[in-house]
């Protein structure tokens, strides 16, 4: 893969943040040998999936993460998607890791299995609260945007995944200032995400 579909590609990455079967396939059938790649030789420490079965259940996990409504809509459109989804690939894996390492922990104790129950509760209560936090920084950067012209802009393009040829008709002006707008709220929104912690 020379380029980078969705980077590149705007009627695709368009599709894609819209759901559409044929766009879902389409990333699905270009960026499998990268998923591939991290789940059979690793990275950092992990040296990858020995079992095959263990292989191609990380694989579907991980497209079945990067697939779904929320993943599809964080891709910003400007950094390589290859990049963005060998970080959803790297956390699932890891999370997968840590699942298997808790079942062996746990196989065959009922009281620690229990424990690990309620331990499961309590994070996914603190993930709740995480995402409810993650919103209301978003909706605070959203009032951040004081210009009509951004505000739209970051609404059509982040929000409801419209081109970038598509916003210009709609707002009168070229592609490439809407891009500089995009590239500009970009950079905003991720030092603003990261002075409140989120990275």
């Amino acid at each position: 893969m020379t380029g980078d579909l969705l980077r590149d590609d705007a009627r695709v990455r368009e599709a894609f943040r819209r759901g559409e079967r044929w766009a879902l396939a389409e990333v699905y059938r270009v960026y499998f040998p990268l998923v591939s790649t991290v789940a059979t030789r690793g990275f950092g420490g992990f040296r990858g999936f020995y079992n095959p079965c263990d292989r191609d259940d990380a694989i579907q996990t991980i497209f079945a993460a990067a697939l779904e409504e929320r993943a599809r809509l964080a891709y910003n459109g400007l950094d390589p998607y290859g990049k963005f989804l060998r970080g959803i690939a790297q956390n699932t894996c890891r999370r997968m890791l840590e699942k298997a390492a808790r079942f062996r922990r746990t196989d065959g104790q009922p009281e620690l299995v229990e424990a690990q129950r309620e331990q499961e509760r309590c994070l996914g209560v603190l993930d709740q609260l995480i995402d409810l936090q993650e919103q209301e920084v978003v909706r605070r950067f959203v009032a951040s945007i004081d210009t009509e012209p951004d505000r739209t802009v970051l609404r059509a393009y982040f929000v409801e995944g419209t081109a970038e040829e598509t916003i210009a008709k709609d707002i009168g002006l070229t592609r490439y200032r809407v891009r500089k707008v995009v590239a500009t709220l970009y950079k905003r929104m991720k030092r603003f995400l990261s002075d409140h912690g989120i990275q």
